[in-house]
């Protein structure tokens, strides 16, 4: 009997000398977990306080590299303890795997964030019924391909527009954002020549965007076939109608008062009862200030739908005074429809990997045709 309350005892004081290191590794992840949600407050804080790429850069750093080496190190820390106190053993080699456990997603998730996601390009097919056409017009929208380089990624997007054979590309600006050693220079004909290989039909449009100044001081020809249209206008003539096009500058984009002084003289110029009208622009900001205007349809690019797109949250950083609502997608905004595009490629500022979350890389197929009567 006496024995058995030894054994007895002796089991409890095991277990109350085993306890507390799982309350230290319980209390640590804890500490880890709370330090982590405050520091992602701080920068969701800081994106909504002064919208930039640079905040989800550093969070993009502390989530997926610093903090999984964090993890690392604290497992590395548990199991060197497992060596030393036997009794222990067991209960810190499973606090140290599940550490490594979660470094290991974290570093996964690194992985998907940076090179599968910001390529797994999405085509939204858009069915858009208009009375002013009397056959199927097929547009391509697409915009910010954003290239830090002219790599595999980039020929694999105008592969799949050769693939879709639209009709009209129409291109809302922001064509490379270079990282060095690539420059403007070795990269701009690279680009120009894909541009040309996919040209449809009826041309390539497109509007200056933010990325690339270089291209203001390239003469028009020598970008043939791309036409960027800086508040200027076009009519083309179509198998299914004719199609008024406005593109508008880049500032007049960002500012629905500036974009509405070019847009006036545009329509007066044009009939709003059979000419279908495309308006865009690099910027959505210039629709806040259609909504009550006769244009059939506007494009826009910028914002890249966050690239980053929280659960429960949206994008944490869309650069554009739209709703966030706005920020992606196809809708109607009043009499124009509106397409804002999350983007081919990435936002490479200061170097920034080609990095997406819950937001993949886009363009838009839309497919204007004569409304059922």
């Amino acid at each position: 009997m006496t024995r058995l309350t030894e054994l007895g005892m002796a089991d409890a004081a095991s277990s109350s000398r085993s306890r507390p290191v799982w309350r230290w590794g319980l209390g640590l992840g804890l500490l880890i977990a709370l330090f982590v949600i405050a520091r992602n407050y701080l920068f969701v804080q800081a994106g909504m306080l002064a919208p930039d790429f640079a905040v989800i850069h550093q969070a993009y750093d502390f989530n997926l590299w610093q903090l999984p080496w964090g993890l690392v190190t604290v497992s590395a820390l548990f199991a060197g303890l497992g060596f030393f106190l036997s009794r222990s053993r067991r209960a810190l080699f499973a606090v140290a795997a599940l550490y490594v456990f979660l470094a290991f997603d974290l570093f996964a998730l690194r992985y998907y964030v940076t090179y599968v996601e910001p390529e797994r390009l999405v085509v939204n097919l858009i069915r858009l019924e208009t009375p002013k056409l009397k056959a199927q017009v097929r547009v391509l929208h697409i915009s910010d391909i954003q290239a830090g380089a002219i790599e595999a990624y980039q020929y694999e997007i105008f592969e799949k527009i050769r693939e879709l054979k639209p009709d009209l590309i129409l291109n809302t600006g922001d064509f490379l954002q270079v990282v060095p050693p690539a420059t403007f220079e070795s990269e701009w004909p690279k680009l120009l020549q894909l541009l040309r290989e996919v040209n449809p039909r009826y041309g390539t449009y497109a509007v200056f965007g933010d990325t690339e100044r270089e291209l203001y001081r390239i003469r028009p020809e020598a970008m043939e076939p791309l036409s960027i249209l800086s508040s200027d206008s076009v009519t083309i003539d179509t198998h299914g109608g004719r199609l008024s096009l406005h593109g508008l500058s880049l500032y007049e984009s960002n500012a629905a008062k500036w974009a509405l002084r070019s847009v006036e003289p545009w329509l007066a110029e044009v009939s709003r009862e059979t000419d279908f009208r495309i308006l865009f622009g690099h910027s959505p900001n210039y629709a806040l200030g259609m909504r009550e205007q006769a244009i059939d349809l506007c494009l826009a690019g910028h914002t890249h739908g966050g690239q980053v797109s929280v659960p429960f949250y949206g994008p944490l950083v869309i650069y554009s005074d739209v709703p966030k609502a706005w920020a992606q997608g196809f809708r109607r905004i009043g009499i124009p429809f509106l397409n804002v595009s999350a983007g081919a490629g990435s936002n490479r500022y200061n170097g920034l990997p080609p990095m997406r979350f819950n937001c993949p890389t886009e363009m838009s197929l839309i497919e204007l045709v004569p409304m059922e009567r």
